[in-house]
């Protein structure tokens, strides 16, 4: 943990000591919905196929044994159900952060990171963040942002709030999904107001963070339009946009559990890094690594710690530390079978030996990093890897002839 006195001014987070057997503030909702599913009360979506008859040829709900058990449970109807259904895509039986940052890579680590909701919840499927829609799935988000438009106008007229509710979410998702996140900024907004009216504090958990995301994204820049090699371009920072991320953040951290509490710390340390504010950035790394480990997610602590290796953070002027972190960071991620970020963090221990003079080490680090990006496809981080391969093995044998040419300058000396 980072020593000295935080500046007040500064949201870092709950400075106070997490209890040993913390296991959330919600945990009695996910009890009771695990009850009735065991019981037979409910019926557990994530088990049921999926139907690919016409809706002419279904049976109809009538024909059940009783309206109760027709229902399926649904973000508008269940409180409980809205954020701990999000949180459990990501929190099974095993306690893991599954789902965020399966396919990310070195420097796309520093993305921040979203909660996904559970399928059976009707919502859109959120595409990654700066990806382009192709034409048609364009046309077809363009399409369903009308048809929920209607849908919300129709809810609001019939007072059904929570089905409003529900639809304001899948349209700030879709208008992720294409980029307009000033609209979709909207849309969470009216979600966030209609979960207040409802006493939802899960449901303004979600929305917090959705916002807090979206205006993270403007701030550096990021969308569709701006990509390059298949990641996102980032522009340069607008402070004002990160400072308002910053504060949704904060809100979310203060209205989740442990699995929210994670995503806001750790969100809030790489908006800390953007703004090149390193303290506040490894201190909140730090907490999401701490709720990380509370969790027994090696999915978490694998996030927080390539965070802290890869970001701007107070590390960077700690080699050893720095080296001790990128070394755990690929034992976790071979241990996950995630070996797409294995050539960045090779290639990082390769820059700090070189740093540190250490010449054979380094070109030892490259030519793995080298080797890795062979078997990943990746041309770019070979490319890469291989010119500060070519750059080391000059500056060893540099080393090597000039301490050849003063050893021949001694004998000369001592022979004359």
């Amino acid at each position: 943990m980072v020593q000295g006195c935080v500046p007040h001014d500064k949201p870092l987070g709950e400075f106070s000591e997490l209890l040993p057997n913390y296991e959330g503030s919600y945990r009695p909702a996910r009890m009771g919905l695990r009850k009735a599913l065991d019981s037979g009360k409910l019926r557990n979506p994530l088990e049921m196929q999926q139907s690919h008859a016409p809706w002419s040829a279904r049976r109809p709900l009538s024909s059940l044994k009783s309206p109760r058990e027709s229902r399926i449970p649904s973000a508008g109807r269940s409180r409980s159900i809205t954020s701990n259904a999000g949180d459990r895509t990501m929190l099974p039986m095993g306690g893991g952060l599954q789902g965020l940052g399966q396919d990310r890579t070195g420097p796309e680590l520093l993305h921040p990171q979203r909660i996904e909701l559970p399928t059976y919840l009707n919502t859109p499927p959120r595409r990654p963040d700066g990806e382009p829609l192709a034409p048609e799935e364009k046309t077809q988000a363009i399409r369903r942002v009308q048809d929920l438009e209607l849908l919300t106008f129709a809810c609001r007229r019939a007072c059904k709030t929570r089905e409003e509710g529900r639809a304001q979410f899948s349209m700030g998702v879709l208008r992720d999904n294409l980029g307009q996140y000033s609209k979709a900024l909207e849309s969470y907004n009216h979600f966030l107001r209609i979960c207040k009216e409802c006493n939802d504090g899960q449901g303004c958990a979600l929305a917090y963070h959705c916002m807090a995301v979206d205006y993270q994204l403007m701030a550096t820049g990021v969308s569709p339009n701006s990509t390059e090699g298949g990641s996102p371009k980032k522009g340069p920072v607008r402070t004002e946009q990160m400072r308002k991320a910053i504060f949704y953040h904060n809100k979310h951290r203060e209205n989740s559990d442990a699995v929210g509490k994670f995503v806001a710390h750790l969100n809030m340390g790489l908006a800390y890094s953007e703004l090149g504010e390193k303290e506040a950035s490894t201190v909140n790394h730090q907490y999401a690594l701490r709720y990380a480990l509370q969790l027994h997610s090696l999915e978490g602590q694998t996030l927080a710690i390539g965070s802290l290796s890869f970001g701007a953070g107070m590390y960077d002027s700690d080699p050893e530390k720095l080296k001790l972190l990128i070394e755990r960071y690929l034992e976790l991620s071979a241990t996950l079978k995630q070996p797409k970020s294995h050539a960045s963090a090779l290639q990082k221990l390769g820059i700090l030996a070189s740093q540190q003079g250490d010449n054979d080490q380094s070109m030892a680090y490259f030519q793995q990093a080298v080797e890795t990006a062979q078997e990943q496809g990746d041309r770019e981080a070979e490319m890469d890897c291989s010119v500060r391969l070519g750059i080391a093995t000059g500056q060893a044998k540099m080393a090597e002839h000039l301490s050849n040419i003063l050893q021949q300058s001694v004998v000369g000396r001592a022979s004359g």
